[in-house]
Parts: C-alpha cells; sequence; structure tokens
C-alpha cells in the first residue's frame, strides 16, 4: 500500500473486496459440485463439466461490451447490473433440480461479466505508476477468495447443501453490491472513448501479451478441469467424504502460501518476469502428470496440490500486474479486456474438456491439462530468449 494516496487506497481496498466477494461465491462450489451433481436430475459427465464451466464461456463474451458500456454509462451503473444478474444467476441455480436448471443459473452468472468494467474503475482512480501495484492488489484478492473457498465450500456444503451456497453466493452479491454503492466512489469524470478494434487486435499481435493471453487462458482451464475430476477421485477411489475435503485443502493451502510468497518476491526483485512465468507453468504441468499417474495416493495428492495452488496464486497475482506494465497508457484497457475474455474462456473450455475425458478415464483429464500447460511453457519460452 506505500505510495498510494487516500483516494488510491479506498478504492484498491474497496474494488479489491467487491470483486473478491463475488469470485469467492463462484468458486465456492468448485471443490463440491462434481459429488452434488450426481444427485441431480439428468445428469452426465458432460454436463457436470458444463455445468462448472459454462459461466465462463458467458464472461468472456460479455466482458468487452459491458467494459465499453461502462465507458458510456458510468463504471459503478454497469458493476450494478452485473451484480444484479449475478444475483438472479445465483437464485435460478440454488432452485433448480434438474443440471439443465444450475447450467442456466451458471451461465446467468456469468452475464455478470464486471472483471473489465471493475479494472477500468481502478485505472480511472489511479496514476500511472501506482495501477501496477493495484491492479496486483486486484489478483492477489481474487487468489484469496480462491484459497478461501476451497477451504470454507466442503464444510459449509455439509451445513446447508449446495443448493445453501449458492443462495450464499447470492447473499455475497448483495454484500458486494452494499459495499459498491457505499464504499466505492467514482470519478466525476473519465474518458470516454469509443472500442478502438485496432487496440484490441494489437494486443493479440503483440508476442508478450499474447503469451500473457494463452497463460491466463491455459491457467483457468487447468482450474476448471481439475475441480470436476478431482472430488470425484476423492470421493469414489479413495472413500474421502467431500464435507472432510477441508482437512486436506486446508493446510495444502497454508503450505503454498510458503512457496507463493518467495516467488512474487523474487520475481519483482530480479525482473525476470517470464522466466518467472515459464517455471511456473513447468511446476503445473510437473503437479498434472503426477496427480495422473499417483491419483490413488493421497499424500501425492496432496504434495501436487501444494506444488499446484503455489503456482495458480503466484500466476494470478502477478499476471495481471505484468500486463499493465507492457500494455502501457494506449493498450491497458484493450489488453486487459483481451486479458480477461482469454481467463474466462479458458474455464469454459478446461471444465468442458474434462467432462468430456473423463468418460474415458479421470486419469486422461490429467493428461490433457499437462498438454496444455506444456504448450503455454513453450511460447512463454521463446518469449524470454527473445
Amino acid at each position: 500500500m506505500s505510495g498510494f494516496n487516500y483516494t488510491e487506497k479506498k478504492a484498491a481496498i474497496s474494488i479489491s473486496i467487491l470483486i473478491a466477494l463475488r469470485m469467492y461465491g463462484l468458486f465456492l462450489i468448485m471443490p463440491v459440485f462434481s459429488v452434488y451433481a450426481k444427485t441431480l436430475t439428468d445428469t452426465t459427465p458432460f454436463l457436470i463439466g458444463l455445468t462448472l464451466g459454462i459461466y465462463g464461456l458467458t464472461q468472456a463474451l460479455l466482458q468487452i461490451p459491458m467494459g465499453l458500456a461502462s465507458d458510456f454509462f458510468g463504471r459503478k451503473n454497469i458493476l450494478t447490473i452485473g451484480l444484479l444478474v449475478f444475483i438472479i444467476g445465483s437464485v435460478i441455480a440454488a432452485t433448480s433440480t434438474s443440471i439443465y436448471g444450475v447450467v442456466i443459473g451458471r451461465a446467468i452468472q456469468g452475464m455478470g461479466a464486471i472483471a473489465s468494467t471493475g479494472m477500468a474503475l481502478i485505472a480511472d482512480v489511479s496514476r500511472p505508476e501506482q495501477r501496477t501495484k493495484m491492479m496486483a492488489m486486484i489478483g492477489m484478492s481474487i487468489g484469496m477468495a480462491f484459497m478461501l473457498a476451497f477451504i470454507t465450500g466442503p464444510p459449509l456444503s455439509a451445513l446447508i447443501g449446495v443448493d445453501g451456497l449458492f443462495w450464499m453466493t447470492a447473499i455475497l452479491a448483495l454484500l458486494a453490491l452494499i459495499q459498491l454503492h457505499v464504499f466505492v466512489k467514482e470519478p466525476k469524470t473519465h474518458i470516454k472513448k469509443a472500442f478502438s478494434f485496432s487496440e484490441f487486435i494489437h494486443t493479440f499481435k503483440d508476442m508478450k501479451l499474447m503469451s500473457l493471453n494463452i497463460s491466463v487462458f491455459v491457467l483457468h482451464a487447468v482450474m476448471t478441469a481439475i475441480f470436476v475430476v478431482l472430488p470425484l477421485i476423492l470421493v469414489e477411489q479413495l472413500n474421502f467424504a467431500v464435507d472432510q475435503h477441508w482437512k486436506m485443502y486446508l493446510p495444502v493451502l497454508l503450505i503454498s502460501v510458503v512457496f507463493f510468497v518467495p516467488m512474487i518476491i523474487l520475481h519483482e526483485k530480479l525482473k525476470k518476469y517470464f522466466l518467472f512465468i515459464f517455471m511456473a507453468l513447468i511446476g503445473l504441468a510437473i503437479s498434472q502428470i503426477m496427480l495422473a499417474y499417483f491419483s490413488s495416493n493421497l499424500l501425492v495428492i496432496a504434495a501436487m496440490l501444494v506444488l499446484y495452488f503455489a503456482f495458480f496464486n503466484f500466476l494470478e497475482a502477478s499476471m495481471p500486474a505484468m500486463l499493465s506494465r507492457i500494455a502501457g497508457e494506449k493498450y491497458r484497457g484493450a489488453a486487459m479486456g483481451g486479458y480477461s475474455t482469454s481467463q474466462f474462456l479458458g474455464a469454459f473450455v478446461g471444465s468442458t474438456l474434462a467432462g468430456i475425458l473423463m468418460q474415458s478415464s479421470y486419469q486422461h483429464v490429467f493428461y490433457g491439462t499437462a498438454v496444455l500447460v506444456y504448450i503455454a511453457a513453450l511460447l512463454v519460452w521463446v518469449i524470454c530468449k527473445r
């Protein structure tokens, strides 16, 4: 927080909390939904994967349009609409007894696509020299929401059921809405500009920006794919009751912080940004191969999840800041739009791919994610060597 003025500090904290509340709600069902889905009517492996990831598709389609709309109609107005849509989707999912109803609810949740608008609001209230740190705070808040969801999701599902988790998600979004209107102050004026297609295309022609887009696509594809299949492995193959999964996730996540924090510090100190991304991706790939080979060993699963969470949270926190730095003032908005689109599209592709692959074998999901990560690592390695 050093270097922030009062307005920047208040905005960074408020927007981080707002986005974290919403993302916590989205992540909350991930460690338990695959098991719960088998109690719904019409369930198939493909539909389990689709349900977990469909929010990513609607998010990806609407990130740029809603970010553009916020230029003309105001950031808070679009954030309000997005949160209300998210609440509606959560209620639909909570009241559904068929998996098709939950698919529809999750799709509507994703239509409240406010990530790019939140990033734009950060840009509105921050000075250029502080913006990278503010973007990093947003990334870290999402990482913390992710970790907290995996610790609390299993025991909460035992107390209130997975339908209760959807109700809780709606309540959290309502709290985020209150947070928005009580604590977030939108500048009276901000730059209104028409969407520049040439700027958006530039972000996909620039190899450094493109490598970050591909990396975040793969990162979220792996995340959703893992947690389509892992809860089923724990319950069906290892007889590890879903409401007890927090007993593994809690120590795993705490130990992962021991690796994650030094990586953040070293990566900023040494300024070898793409080298650290490459190393993190290779670490992710190794964790996927090991999960495929040793999916019947709980200790190995726990050890590989330590690696997975450490590298996931490092990349989730560091890449938005890198993107903001690389894109520069002119292309930052378009780059954030492309990055958010890639991130959520990855979530959709990963879970859908997992739904297809696990019909033949749960282990095939991990082989598939390993291939995706190795491809991303190869591209980043090429960027490192340039």
